[in-house]
């Protein structure tokens, strides 16, 4: 009995060996995903607005090009001003439903598209050090200057490109006036 016992003690301890790094490695992982879901619910608070105004933006686009073609081709010139006003409120509504729908997806979205990312791409430390620095002071206080900062930026490069901007600009108008000139002519002269 006692060498029964003493060879269950021996399976027992290298079972128990055996079980540990799995143990570590689950916690690890379960320690890890923790983190990515941190991240990934901080991104999604910080990024929502943006990403919801871009969505919707990109869902408008393909319909204001093709209607404003549509009005130009099909509606008198008279009538185009009141056609586009009456389009802009119609647009208006999309936009608004757009922008509820895309908002109410973001949020669970986000952790299922970006923890799997964060899960492959970060180590836990580097999760750790992105989690503790997003939800630092620095970090709120660099965000907040975000706006500011960028602005400041941009007013540099138009001061720096104004003149070359304005030059082009006046290029591009003589040369758009040369074509729609010419082919006002030609659709005159056919007539």
């Amino acid at each position: 009995m006692n060498r029964k016992l003493s060879t269950l003690g021996a399976v027992l301890t290298i079972a128990a060996a055996f079980t540990l790094p799995a143990g570590n490695a689950l916690a690890d992982e379960a320690s890890k995903r923790t983190l990515a879901v941190k991240l990934a619910q901080l991104q999604q608070k910080n990024d929502r607005q943006a990403i919801t105004d871009q969505l919707t933006a990109s869902a408008a686009q393909p319909l204001i090009i093709r209607w404003s073609q549509e009005v130009e081709k099909s509606v008198p010139a008279a009538r185009q001003q009141e056609v586009r006003t009456k389009l802009d409120a119609e647009l208006k509504k999309f936009t608004d439903k757009t922008e509820k729908n895309v908002g109410a997806q973001v949020a669970s979205a986000a952790e299922s598209a970006l923890v799997p990312v964060f899960m492959e791409k970060l180590s836990e430390d580097e999760l750790k050090t992105i989690v503790t620095y997003l939800e630092s002071s620095a970090s709120t206080k660099f965000q907040n200057l975000g706006g500011e900062a960028g602005n400041a930026w941009a007013m540099k490069i138009i001061e720096a490109t104004k003149g070359a901007v304005e030059s082009d600009a006046k290029a591009f108008d003589a040369a758009a006036k040369r074509i729609v000139d010419a082919a006002a002519a030609k659709k005159a002269t056919k007539k």
